[in-house]
């Protein structure tokens, strides 16, 4: 059974991401999530920037990378991000980078975030436009619907 089709973005390894030795340094693997995560929510109609225009925070409360192979400056890379479907109002994604164009798996990533409300309490359930989001990427991966970057109405 295929798993669930995979969001993915495509940039390559530039000069200031790379270490002494020419590779990409390991602390870039989480921005590279970052940047993949930001690109599929804008895809499902609502970018961080919005969700905090509105007085939501979503902090990372675990992060976890594994790298396999090293990217090099000037590779194209390929960073994939799926949602697993939520049990509880958490938001948690795994990543994958790929070396284009052959594809080869250099590493991989989870990390999970919660929602803080306005008023920075920790929120139980998801507010509306969150379930929105959550429900446009879940159908996306499922198949059902493509990521069109249609916005999220906010009222």
């Amino acid at each position: 059974m295929a798993g669930p089709r995979r969001f993915t973005v495509a940039f390559d390894v530039r000069f200031p991401e790379v270490d002494s030795y020419g590779v990409v340094w390991h602390g870039h693997y989480v921005q590279y999530f970052e940047v993949a995560r930001n690109a599929l929510c804008a895809a499902a109609g609502l970018t961080p920037a919005e969700a905090l225009a509105l007085g939501y925070k979503v902090p990372i409360t675990r992060f976890d990378a594994s790298v396999k192979r090293s990217a090099r400056l000037d590779d194209r890379l390929e960073v994939s991000c799926t949602l697993r479907p939520p049990e509880t109002a958490k938001l948690e994604m795994d990543y994958e980078v790929r070396r284009l164009p052959d594809r080869l798996l250099l590493a991989t990533g989870f990390t999970q975030q919660v929602l803080l409300s306005p008023n920075d309490e920790l929120l139980l359930t998801f507010p509306r436009l969150v379930k929105e989001l959550v429900g446009r990427i879940l159908a996306f991966q499922q198949g059902e619907r493509e990521l069109t970057g249609e916005k999220i109405p906010l009222e």
